[in-house]
């Protein structure tokens, strides 16, 4: 690159991650030129809306897209293109045109790889066989479609979901909607094992069993039939009839253009430092293929939520684009909604806390999250993970009809500055009947913590007056 000329940052893929990279390269250097590469035929779309068409909250998977503007002389896309090849010592990648077939040669002085993950498919029989004929997963607008179009047209009416995550959830929730039988099932007891306390998995399941689907956790899937789609799934020892299977076990990084160019891979992530470079000269990688490592003690962890996409996004851009940024590190905070009621979670469970050499302990309460007087008064079931001997705060859980997304952001917050209970204690939080208690259900559980773990009150160690 000359004096005189643009550095040249390419971008491939544009989801959360590839978006903001490209925000944050353009506005912290106003002389970059930034190419963006994406495999679609559109700019972007929000998965995590994808659930939520098929429930019919959104009124069509259109609602979920939008545009990317390109900006002359600064931003370019090139979408339905395909990158086939990296050449990281020249720095340079190769991109197919969809369309017409034809490759395209791109220089690069930094290479930002966002090229997220694709839906798991078990290892069961029938699973890959019946894949698009009654198999389906939810990743996409096309396959989420397919899945919609299949419920809308079912013979069977009956559905069964594999997973027992954000999206498995939130499907079958979609689904019984829609006037279908549905099952979910996972080889786990218990929902969300890596963010939530089999206490707090339990009322999901009850939950789940109120809106009237099948819960079928602690057994897993052992084959799907049909010749020529399906007719029925076998889990243990039933077969139960259904012709819609929703695949949601999760997700596998696309690493393949990261391993063209040579980075290093881990447990099928590729492997990124806090500035998000991966092991190759002025590549980075952000988003859900990477393997990035934890706020609280910078252990690894892989994260696949649009929110640490879209932060680490915003870290590789400035340091492509020349600046020194660092990503703070991830808590897997996380919300979803499950048929009216909020599940949330961050930080470490409690079996994670000890897997990683804490001596940790979890404690809980349920409490109403408004005055009892309040006719619409409804209980919040929270917990917090904490170091015995400190009490300094390591993950925090919340399962309720209202309020536990806020309060595990506030838990989040705490993590993120090393708080302790005491803090939290001391913390002043917004009362009134309509929307609070006087002593919030975030104050009562670090309390209990407290009182539990046998710690004393907090120390006034500086006696003094106000003064002007």
């Amino acid at each position: 690159m000359s004096n005189n000329q643009p550095m040249e940052i390419v971008i491939v893929g544009l989801g959360a991650g590839g978006l903001y990279s490209s925000k944050s390269a353009l506005s912290y250097n106003r002389k970059c030129h930034v190419t963006i590469i994406e495999k679609r035929n559109f700019d972007q779309f929000s998965p995590c809306g994808l659930p939520f068409v098929i429930e019919g909250v959104v009124k069509d998977f259109d609602e979920l897209k939008y545009n990317v503007p390109e900006v002359r002389n600064r931003l370019s896309k090139l979408l339905f293109h395909e990158v086939v090849s990296v050449d990281a010592e020249r720095k340079t990648v190769k991109a197919l045109d969809l369309a017409t077939s034809r490759e395209k040669e791109i220089k690069y002085d930094s290479l930002i790889l966002a090229t997220g993950a694709s839906p798991i498919i078990l290892g069961v029989p029938g699973a890959k066989e019946l894949a698009g004929r009654g198999v389906h997963f939810v990743s996409d607008i096309d396959n989420s479609e397919a899945l919609l179009q299949a419920a809308k047209s079912s013979g069977k009416k009956k559905a069964v979901v594999v997973g027992g995550g954000s999206i498995g959830l939130e499907i079958a929730v979609g689904l019984k909607k829609l006037g279908l039988d549905v099952a979910i099932t996972k080889r786990t007891p218990s929902p969300f094992p890596r963010n939530l306390e089999p206490s707090m998995g339990s009322i999901i399941i009850e939950h789940l069993e109120r809106l009237g689907i099948r819960v079928l956790f602690g057994k897993g899937i052992d084959r799907i039939n049909g010749k020529h789609k399906v007719e029925s799934v076998e889990i243990g020892a039933e077969n139960i009839d259904c012709d819609i299977v929703v695949m949601a076990v999760g997700m596998k990084a696309n690493a393949r253009i990261a391993e063209l160019a040579g980075a290093k891979t881990e447990r099928k992530s590729v492997v990124v430092n806090n500035r998000m470079e991966t092991s190759v000269k002025d590549v980075y990688a952000v988003g859900d293929l990477v393997q990035t490592y934890s706020r609280i003690d910078g252990t690894p962890v892989i994260m696949q939520l649009a929110t640490s996409a879209y932060r680490q996004g915003m870290a590789a851009g400035i340091n492509a684009a020349g600046g020194n940024s660092p990503y703070p590190g991830a808590l897997n905070t996380f919300v979803t909604v499950i048929g009216g009621l909020e599940i949330a979670s961050t930080g470490y469970t409690l079996e994670t806390a000890k897997s990683l050499g804490y001596e940790a302990k979890a404690f809980f309460t349920k409490r109403e999250v408004k005055p009892h007087y309040m006719p619409d008064a409804e209980e919040i079931s929270i917990g917090v993970i904490v170091e015995s001997s400190t009490g300094k705060i390591l993950g925090a859980q919340a399962v309720g009809k209202e309020g536990a997304a806020w309060r595990i952001n506030l838990f989040a917050l705490a993590i993120h500055g090393g708080m302790t209970l005491y803090d939290i204690m001391d913390a002043e939080l917004a009362y009134n009947p309509p929307v609070s208690q006087m002593y919030d259900p975030v104050s009562q559980v670090a309390e209990i913590a407290l009182k539990r773990l046998r710690l004393p009150p907090k120390e006034c160690k500086k006696i003094f007056f106000p003064v002007n």
